[in-house]
């Protein structure tokens, strides 16, 4: 038997996730290997999502014993020995109480494996650490990491974690279905809007450094057009600060979005971006890249980050944020056909749900 744990917390794009691989797993498993899977949550107090997931769930029938929910880690962790499960799979790792439990139970932590999500990696890397914590990092972190089962994920990520904690745990790679729609060639339209639409960031995260994209962005603004933000999750204290920013450098062009929106909805905004820049120091925003690829968007994303090397190598053109500094608007809005249509080509064989399935099934056998 296999466990599938996750966190519900903070925003709602993590129960999208959720959501989608349980539901990709039930229609591309065969029901006797679905038997094998069993799906543990835990939410975070101050949300209130369990209800509306719950109601998520039964829309796909999943039976109900599949779905076990937990208030707290350690009842989770509990739970989790007890049933002494093959294989614990922990999509996002990041739970000091969790660490702390697996540090203590040895037979547990063998049995555990990480799917790691981009911030339960890097927050070592870019944060800056209390004496405490940096106690808790090199004892308990570091014995945790060095006896996991698994490490799952981009291999970027997981160089970057070696590099720090020399894990002997066997490393795979695999990927998400994306909660939102992925475009085939069939949708492409290669039509450019009146008014440039340019999406910056995916949050109201610091991370997303808005002000530095904000400054590559300022040639051109009287050019005819719109800075679309999202700004409906992450931290809302400085989102507003990015929202006011935003209206004093672009005035009336600058578009917060404030209200979440669902996976749907908000590939129907996307399809009508023309360019997208982000400027994170970390992987991030890998479900928005793909959806935007798939439409044969411009998309600038740091070169020195994880997903820019994954791209590249499946011959899936970006364009360096880096490098964007004084273009022409022309240079800086224009990519060509032919890398737009390799693009979506290749976006669509390495996200097809044949692909996805075989990298999960590998993981799932071992």
């Amino acid at each position: 038997m296999i466990a599938h744990i996750f966190q519900i917390e903070r925003h709602k794009n993590r129960e999208n996730y959720s959501f989608n691989f349980i539901k990709f797993l039930k229609d591309n498993l065969t029901q006797d290997e679905f038997e094998k899977h069993i799906f543990y949550f835990s939410y975070h107090e101050k949300e209130n999502l369990k209800d509306s997931f719950l109601k998520r769930l039964e829309e796909i029938s999943l039976p109900k014993d599949k779905v076990i929910h937990f208030s707290d880690h350690i009842s989770l962790m509990k739970n989790l020995k007890n049933s002494n499960y093959e294989n614990n799979i922990f999509h996002q790792l990041s739970s000091i109480q969790v660490f702390i439990y697996l540090f203590k139970n040895y037979k547990l932590l063998k049995k555990t494996s990480w799917m790691m999500w981009g911030g339960d990696v890097y927050h070592v890397f870019i944060d800056k650490l209390s004496f405490k914590y940096k106690v808790y990092d090199f004892i308990v972190r570091r014995f945790v990491i060095r006896n996991l089962k698994f490490i799952i994920g981009f291999k970027g990520d997981y160089d970057l974690l070696q590099s720090r904690y020399s894990s002997k745990a066997k490393y795979y790679f695999a990927l998400y279905d994306m909660p939102s729609k992925i475009y085939t060639l069939d949708e492409y339209h290669d039509e450019r809007n009146n008014t440039t639409k340019i999406l910056v960031a995916h949050s109201a995260n610091s991370a997303n450094n808005h002000e530095i994209i904000f400054q590559k962005l300022l040639p051109y603004k009287n050019k005819n057009i719109e800075i679309i933000c999202p700004l409906s999750y992450g931290d809302m204290k400085n989102g507003a600060i990015i929202e006011k920013r935003g209206y004093e450098l672009f005035g009336e062009k600058f578009l917060p979005l404030k209200e979440f929106m669902q996976p749907d909805e908000f590939s129907k905004l996307l399809e009508d971006i023309d360019v997208a820049v982000f400027s994170i120091d970390r992987q991030a925003a890998v479900g928005i890249l793909t959806t935007l690829i798939s439409l044969g968007k411009k998309v600038y994303y740091k070169k020195d980050v994880v997903p820019f090397d994954f791209y590249e190598k499946n011959e899936i053109k970006i364009f360096d944020t880096n490098e964007l500094n004084n273009q022409g608007f022309n240079e800086f809005v224009d990519i060509s056909t032919d890398d737009r249509i390799r693009n979506i080509q290749n976006i669509n064989k390495v996200y097809s749900r044949k692909n996805i399935i075989k990298l999960w099934r590998n993981i799932f056998d071992s």
